[in-house]
């Protein structure tokens, strides 16, 4: 598994992780705290979409390049 998947399947599980602690908290605290952490993994997702686009603009610059 390349460092890529590994990362994205990481965030995917701490997702589902939330979600699920999210639908079975009836406690109001509980659930602002998941909430938060919602918020932090959707900052680090963002984060992954930035690199993987930049990754993907310098490889067409790389394949343009060598096409030249």
């Amino acid at each position: 598994m390349d460092e890529r998947t590994a990362r994205l399947e990481s965030l995917l599980a701490r997702l589902e992780d939330a979600r699920a602690r999210l639908g079975a908290s009836d406690d109001a605290a509980a659930a602002a705290e998941v909430l938060g952490e919602l918020h932090d993994l959707s900052q680090e997702l963002a984060a992954e979409v930035d690199r993987e686009r930049r990754a993907a603009a310098d490889a067409d610059e790389r394949d343009d390049a060598q096409l030249g």
